[in-house]
């Protein structure tokens, strides 16, 4: 958290919310982590000024921008619906046509390929079969169903796909695969593809997901040049910044740790893991030194796991399954650092206007649902938000 300056006027700024990268889970747990917010604030968070979201957090972000209340999704994620929001198609899909494509060129390349480990001048058979992956798709998997699935949630809602439609200021980050750019869609005159299409760009995850192809570019997941753009919302002029971070290494010591032995028994799969949420975690921590620096007039609360929560680690970025699990642990983390900062937080939200709840009223887990159709559950949420928009601090 940052933000060292006092003053008795409210600050003359945006009030934004990131929702950073982190795959399948990540967005779970952010969801989880919108429920705890919206319990705890006495400002709705879809009252916000301005979203920005990155990867898995593009998803997230892109519901608050239309307007769709954290405690209906929350109620629906942890539902026994098989597929929530009656999701039509598959969230992603082997890339068939890539491979065909790829398949016909096979003959070339394996005549090259031997003719390259015949050929001496020092070179191998190693070398002819990493010729082979030539014959590898960009990606293995075609993300087209999240564009697809948003699409068909905003028709089904009579609300619009287009930026400028919306109500809300929206910023999804996807990344230029030629040039490396950030690109902040839905900022100045990025306002084409779609927001679902912006999303589908977001979520690529380079190597799992193929590139996606718009306006003759293509565009690779979010997170890959930095997991938050914080400064994204702040060059648009936010002076608060409520960030959700979802990735964080996990602190192990060991036979003392709460793996009981070092990560590397555990397989490659751990390592890998691991070694990526120190990546991420390092980048977004200089991040934050520098905004603090550079902007000591911004407040930037952070939100995110305990580095021994074991939730966020034991299940893949990318798995689906555990979302009950995942979205709950998002809203005990919520509750739990309010509790240990209460202070702290209620006095830098107070400068912004926003009164903060007292943490220890509220259950330990919300209320089921008490509606079984998907529309009394919209219902239900929306008279919720608005609920939490009229209701006074505690």
């Amino acid at each position: 958290m940052s933000g060292t300056a006092r003053r008795s006027a409210l600050p003359s700024g945006k009030l934004a919310m990131v929702c950073a990268g982190g795959g399948v889970t990540g967005a779970l747990y952010e969801i989880g982590c919108l429920k705890g917010l919206e319990a705890l604030l006495d400002r709705s968070v879809l009252d916000l000024d301005l979203y920005v979201g990155i990867s898995g957090g593009a998803f997230v972000a892109a519901l608050l921008a239309q307007g769709i209340s954290p405690h209906e999704v929350y109620q629906r994620v942890v539902s026994r619906e098989r597929s929530p929001f009656g999701m039509p198609p598959p969230l992603a899909r082997l890339g068939l046509i890539d491979f065909a494509r790829r398949g016909r060129r096979a003959p070339r390349v394996l005549l090259e390929g031997l003719a390259t480990a015949l050929g001496g001048e020092g070179r191998s058979a190693y070398d002819a079969l990493w010729a082979l992956f030539e014959l590898v798709p960009a990606g293995l998997l075609d993300n087209s169903g999240i564009q697809e699935y948003l699409a068909a949630l905003f028709r089904s809602r009579g609300l619009s796909d287009r930026f400028a439609d919306l109500e809300r200021e929206l910023l999804v980050v996807a990344v230029d695969l030629d040039t490396g750019e950030a690109v902040p869609f839905g900022s100045g005159r990025r306002r084409q593809p779609g927001v679902s299409k912006a999303v589908q760009a977001s979520t690529a995850l380079p190597g799992l997901y193929r590139p996606v192809r718009i306006g003759g570019r293509d565009y690779v997941d979010g997170g890959v040049k930095k997991t938050a753009h914080i400064n994204l919302a702040i060059q648009h002029g936010a002076k608060l910044v409520i960030c959700i971070n979802p990735i964080v290494p996990i602190l192990n010591r060991g036979r003392r740790g709460p793996l009981r032995g070092h990560l590397s028994n555990k397989g490659v799969t751990y390592v890998l893991d691991q070694v990526l949420r120190i990546a991420l975690h390092g980048r977004m921590q200089y991040g934050l030194e520098r905004y603090r620096r550079e902007h000591p007039d911004v407040d930037i609360l952070l939100i995110e796991p305990t580095r021994s929560d074991m939730r966020m680690f034991a299940y893949n970025i990318m798995r689906l399954s555990a979302r009950q699990v995942i979205v709950e642990d998002g809203y005990r983390s919520v509750l739990a650092s309010f509790k240990r900062h209460h202070g702290r937080y209620a006095r830098l939200l107070r400068r912004h206007g926003i009164t903060l709840r007292d943490p220890h009223t509220l259950p330990a887990l919300p209320r089921p649902a008490p509606y079984r159709s998907p529309l009394g559950r919209a219902l239900g949420g929306a008279l919720d938000a608005l609920e939490s928009r009229l209701r006074p601090a505690r």
